[in-house]
C-alpha cells in the first residue's frame, strides 16, 4: 500500500493505492468512494483482496473526512463530486492503469456519488452497496445542512418509487451501459428497500445487473462476518469482470 496525495480546489486529500504484486503493463483499476463520514481505511480489506486479483485500487478521504483537508460541515454534494473526479483522474493517470478498464465502488452516500461519477467520467463497471439517494435540489447545499437519513422527511422521500429522470444518480444509472452490482442490506436503517428498487429499476439492460440481498446485514459494515461477506461478493463479481 502506498500513501498518496490528491489535490482539488486548493485542498489536499489523503489517499492510498493498493497494487498487484505482479504488475502487467496495463492493469484494471478500481476507485472506491466512502460513505458520509467514512474513511478510506473502511475499505482496506476489500482493496487488499482485489489487488491480489490484479486490480490497482485507489481509496481516499473526501474533503473534511479522515486525514484530508476541508470542512465537512460546509461542503456541498457538488463539491464532493469534484473530489471523486480528482481521485478518478489521479488513478487514470497512473502509468500502469488501463484507462479503458476503470471501475468504481461506492457505499451509501458514496454509492450516490459513484453512480453520478459514471455520467462525467468513463466507467467500465459500477458497484453500489446500500446506495443512498437525494433530491436534486440538495446538490448545491452543504451535505451536513441538507441532511440525510436522520431527517424523517428524507426517509419518507426515499420510500417512494422514483422514475430514472427524477434524481441525478438514477439518471446516471439509467444511462450507464456497463456491468452493475447492487447490494442491499436486510436491516438497513438508512436506505429503504424502495430506494434499492429505484436503482434496480433504473438499469436498462437487466442482463448486466447483479443484485445481492445480504440477509441479516445492517447498513454500516464493521470488521467481522458481514465485512468478510462483502469481500467475497466483490471478489466473486470482479473475477467475472476479468474475463468480460
Amino acid at each position: 500500500m502506498e500513501s498518496v496525495e490528491i489535490k482539488v480546489d486548493g485542498l489536499k486529500l489523503k489517499g492510498a493505492v493498493f497494487c498487484p504484486q505482479i504488475k502487467r503493463a496495463k492493469n484494471p483499476a478500481i476507485l472506491m468512494i466512502q460513505g458520509w463520514t467514512g474513511h478510506k481505511e473502511n475499505s482496506f480489506q476489500y482493496a487488499e483482496s482485489l489487488s491480489r486479483l490484479g486490480f490497482i485500487c485507489l481509496l481516499f478521504d473526501s474533503r473534511g473526512h479522515g486525514e484530508s483537508e476541508g470542512d465537512i460541515n460546509s461542503t456541498t454534494t457538488e463539491q464532493f463530486t469534484k473530489d471523486d473526479m480528482a481521485a478518478y483522474d489521479f488513478l487514470a493517470n497512473l502509468e500502469s492503469v488501463d484507462h479503458q478498464n476503470i471501475s468504481v465502488v461506492g457505499s451509501s452516500f458514496g454509492g450516490f456519488r459513484a453512480a453520478y461519477l459514471t455520467s462525467i467520467r468513463p466507467i467500465k463497471n459500477l458497484v453500489l452497496r446500500v446506495p443512498a439517494d437525494y433530491i436534486n435540489d440538495s446538490f448545491k447545499i452543504a451535505r451536513a445542512k441538507a441532511g440525510g437519513s436522520e431527517i424523517p422527511e428524507v426517509m419518507e422521500w426515499r420510500k417512494k418509487a422514483r422514475n430514472p429522470n427524477e434524481t441525478y444518480s438514477l439518471q446516471a444509472v439509467n444511462n450507464f451501459d456497463g456491468n452493475i452490482l447492487i447490494i442491499e442490506a436486510e436491516y438497513d436503517e438508512y436506505v429503504p428497500h424502495q430506494t434499492i428498487e429505484n436503482y434496480k429499476n433504473a438499469v436498462k439492460d437487466k442482463k448486466k445487473l447483479t443484485y445481492v440481498f445480504m440477509k441479516g446485514a445492517p447498513h454500516s459494515i464493521k470488521p467481522g462476518p458481514f465485512r468478510d461477506k462483502v469481500e467475497k461478493i466483490y471478489l466473486d463479481w470482479f473475477k467475472k469482470r476479468l474475463s468480460d
